[in-house]
């Protein structure tokens, strides 16, 4: 079986969507979902909960805060993924998951582009993975800070296209360059 996409979504949460510089980033998240549907890739939800248990709203996961935003949430056979911090990868389980999902692109949505986002796709791309970040499905606290994001992964070598434009880069994609990089990231 060849290697396939997964799409982790970063922190499509209420609290941190209130602070996002551009609301129509989730909808965009909906449409790369409704597209890994399609296709059978598997989605991954990642969410942040504050480890400060008196910071209730952001600590509970059924605090209406922490609540994912309509239509990002889990569904049944989505893998929630839960951090305490900023990056995804340092769930230690993250890697093994995305090894026994025969991942060898990861694309990311999410919030917010320059912190969590970032963060995911330089650590799944040190650890081989070939990584690609939906830059319209995703926000952070400026459109400039967004922007630099974006430009700061695109010259770290993470690919970053609109959601348009992800079929056709999956597609293109070498099967072989996602093997060498899923065998990579495996050992």
């Amino acid at each position: 079986m060849g290697k396939q996409a997964t799409v982790l979504e970063i922190d499509w949460q209420v609290w941190i969507a209130e602070r996002a510089h551009d609301a129509t980033a989730a909808e965009q998240g909906r449409q790369v979902r409704s597209l890994a549907r399609t296709h059978g890739w598997p989605v991954l939800c990642c969410r942040y909960l504050s480890a400060d248990l008196s910071d209730r709203a952001r600590a509970d996961p059924n605090s209406p805060a922490a609540a994912f935003l309509a239509g990002l949430g889990p569904g049944p056979d989505d893998a929630v993924i839960t951090k305490h911090g900023r990056d995804a990868f340092d769930v230690p389980d993250l890697p093994n998951l995305l090894g026994r999902l025969n991942t060898g692109r990861l694309v990311l949505t999410g919030l917010m582009t320059e912190h969590g986002v970032a963060l995911a796709a330089r650590s799944a791309a040190a650890r081989g993975w070939a990584v690609t970040v939906v830059a319209d499905a995703c926000a952070a606290t400026s459109s400039a800070a967004h922007e630099k994001a974006l430009a700061d992964l695109r010259e770290a070598g993470v690919e970053v296209v609109t959601a348009a434009d992800l079929p056709a880069s999956i597609a293109s994609a070498e099967p072989a360059a996602l093997i060498a990089g899923a065998d990579r990231a495996a050992s």
